[in-house]
């Protein structure tokens, strides 16, 4: 009898060891799939509840810097992501299209310059308030915005008054940052500012992340070809806005061009804001000229008057053809595709270099 309860007892301790050992190894499993890496999440999805995390998420109120119409730091407050978006700029428009924001704009204005092709049937869908970049305070007001998206000089008692004016109807307001009236230099890492902040605003921060990257790809990957030119190969590029029988408007050293053109490896002769003497073209001899094309005055007719002009003819690039185009939407603040123009800009500058 004994030995029975004995065998028994043994019986009942191995089981319980076997049952001990088993819930060791479900824990130990359940433990390495919570340590798993995220599941990946497409560029037009948001993140829900399981996959958010606070850098990717926006907490409002949040608090943005930003500038007024005459280039100080403001600070605008948001409540909440907003709703209605207002903006007289395409490049602004175009910047929010591809950060998939497309239902939320319920007024657009037209420019100088037309949206990129990627975007155009979409900017062409919404609601365009005025043929120019300067409707009406009572058009803005009629489309009962919370945020007005726009460049520096929007702001202005000429154009849409001071920003303070919107804040206090508790509309919130925004210039894109290569167009605020301040004395830094326009760059390429201010548009990767704008898109940071916008994400940020309307909480699509993931998006604008990828948007980012893939912006600094492209600019390293131009950097790595063109990093082995010396001073000496690099092209001398000035650039051209409009032109007249005697002078050429350009561009001044503060401005984007200048930045795009030293990032597609080339030597920036832009210097002077606004009308110059045909003289001046021609003691800078550029090596490429950059034309600035626009819908009321193409770069294929600056190109032609240019390459009619007999004071010009011995100018490096005109006597050798090397002229380059870039879209005003690309070029006056910036937006997603910049980095786009500047590897066409790189190409053309040095074929060889990107056979």
């Amino acid at each position: 009898m004994k030995k029975k309860v004995s065998a028994v007892l043994i019986m009942c301790l191995t089981l319980a060891l076997a049952l001990s050992a088993c819930g060791k190894t479900t824990s130990t499993t359940s433990k390495s799939k919570s340590t798993s890496a995220p599941t990946e999440i497409s560029a037009s999805s948001k993140p829900d509840a399981s996959q958010a995390t606070s850098e990717n998420v926006t907490t409002y109120p949040l608090t943005i810097e930003n500038y007024d119409g005459d280039g100080n730091k403001a600070e605008q407050i948001f409540e909440k992501a907003p709703e209605r978006i207002v903006s007289n700029q395409p490049q602004a428009v175009q910047l929010l299209l591809a950060l998939g924001l497309d239902d939320k704009i319920v007024g657009a204005s037209k420019s100088v310059g037309d949206v990129g092709e990627t975007y155009r049937d979409k900017f062409n869908a919404l609601n365009i308030i005025s043929d120019t970049d300067s409707p009406s305070k009572e058009v803005v007001i009629a489309q009962k915005p919370d945020i007005i998206i726009g460049w520096g000089s929007t702001f202005n008692e000429k154009a849409l008054g001071n920003i303070s004016e919107w804040n206090d109807k508790g509309i919130n307001t925004y210039i894109m940052d290569n167009t605020a009236s301040d004395e830094n230099n326009r760059t390429v890492e201010r548009i990767y500012t704008d898109i940071e902040k916008l994400g940020k605003i309307f909480d699509v921060q993931e998006r604008a992340s990828e948007m980012i990257d893939d912006m600094k790809q492209k600019q390293e990957s131009i950097e790595k070809k063109t990093s082995t030119l010396s001073d000496d190969e690099k092209v001398k590029v000035l650039t051209v806005q409009i032109v007249k029988e005697n002078e050429f408007f350009g561009r001044a050293k503060k401005d984007l061009t200048t930045d795009l053109i030293t990032k597609a490896g080339g030597i920036s002769l832009d210097e002077t804001f606004g009308s110059q003497s045909v003289e001046n073209l021609i003691n800078l001899n550029p090596d490429v000229i950059l034309i600035i094309n626009r819908t009321d005055s193409t770069a294929d007719d600056k190109i032609k008057a240019l390459k009619e002009n007999p004071s010009l003819e011995k100018v490096n690039a005109i006597k050798d053809d090397r002229f380059v185009s870039v879209d005003y939407v690309d070029f006056y603040g910036g937006n997603y595709e910049t980095m786009d123009t500047v590897t066409d800009m790189a190409k053309a500058f040095y074929p060889d270099l990107f056979k």
